[in-house]
């Protein structure tokens, strides 16, 4: 009987990264290419992030050492701008130290200055204000009794303002907490950047000039001069223009609150030649110091007369003189100026 040959049997293939197969046949890669906008742009995220995530850790850090930032922030922008003056007495014999302080005591009687205007003005309307604020909710009162308002919204109203007296009155302690943490804060700010200022003005033209010679490379020298004294120049034409932008704000607020009758004119106009200064919050202090010295004087029609006084003179300013002027002190065209602005 013949013999049996066993069946064959196909040959079987292993893989280095997987189980043996039984096939010969090859197997088709595909490989899947990612374009290359793709890895740019996921690259570009990526880095994006990791700046935000930086710029989130900066302003973190920025914020928990305010006390010191703020008042150095503050001196180093003050002694920017002033620092010509002393440069000017200096070249008239007079030393940078003693310089340094009659710019540092002018600042000092500046503002002093205007803070007592603006108190005694207050001061002078006290009385007067107080009686107008009591007459000017009378006529709110009357105003809304006029209005078609339900007594069911009045009475929610007034249940709502039960329901939060408790709340007010328990955070009466931590309001008056808060505000004498903060103006021991502020003194000590104050003084921090008093000394800063003055240190700035009377050596900052030497530490600046010690760190440009610090660079070995003589174009790294140059660049970096350049750079300086571009930085410097805009700074002052910055504080140029808004110092320009401000008097015109300030005297034409004050003369339009004189010929409408508006006690302490020149407290308003002080009051608003400082708050043009200060982004945002400076231009709402200054109007609303002048809205309270007309509602002291003649109640809310004149108040309101001197609202739209202020508004007008603040809208033309911001969109027709500020372009203008900071525009001629920094060499840039109007336009940009005021897209900035709107998008500030």
């Amino acid at each position: 009987m013949p013999e049996t040959m066993p069946e064959t049997m196909p040959e079987t293939t292993r893989s280095a990264t997987g189980p043996p197969t039984s096939t010969d046949v090859p197997v088709e890669r595909v490989h899947f290419g990612v374009p290359t906008w793709v890895r740019r742009g996921g690259t570009t995220s990526w880095m994006l992030i990791g700046m935000l995530i930086a710029f989130a850790v900066i302003i973190g850090m920025i914020a928990a050492t305010r006390d010191i930032t703020g008042p150095l922030a503050i001196g180093a922008f003050l002694a920017i701008v002033f620092v010509p003056i002393v440069n000017w007495l200096e070249e008239r014999g007079v030393g940078r130290a003693l310089g340094a302080g009659i710019v540092l005591v002018g600042l000092v009687v500046v503002i002093g200055g205007a803070g007592l205007i603006t108190a005694e003005a207050l001061g002078s309307q006290s009385d007067v204000l107080t009686e107008h604020l009591g007459g000017a909710v009378d006529e709110v009162k009357e105003l809304v009794a006029d209005l078609p308002i339900s007594e069911s919204a009045v009475d929610e109203v007034d249940a709502t303002a039960r329901d939060a007296a408790p709340v007010a009155r328990d955070g009466v302690a931590t309001a008056v907490a808060t505000a004498v943490d903060t103006a021991a804060g502020l003194i000590t700010g104050m003084i921090l950047g008093a000394m800063v200022l003055y240190y700035l003005l009377k050596d900052g033209p030497m530490l600046t000039r010690r760190w440009v010679d610090s660079k070995a490379d003589r174009a790294d020298r140059n660049a970096t001069e350049r750079i300086v004294n571009s930085a410097l120049l805009d700074v002052q034409g910055y504080f140029g223009g808004k110092t320009a932008l401000a008097l015109v704000n300030g005297v034409s607020i004050a003369i339009g609150m004189y010929f409408l009758g508006v006690p302490g004119a020149l407290a308003i106009g002080v009051v608003n030649v400082i708050g043009a200064y200060i982004p945002y919050i400076g231009a709402f202090f200054g109007g609303a110091f002048a809205v309270l010295m007309a509602l002291g004087e003649g109640g809310i029609g004149l108040a309101l007369a001197a609202f739209a006084l202020v508004m007008v003179a603040q809208l033309v300013l911001e969109n027709l003189l500020e372009p203008k002027l900071l525009g001629s002190s920094l060499n840039l065209h109007p336009l940009t100026i005021l897209l900035a602005t709107t998008l500030g």
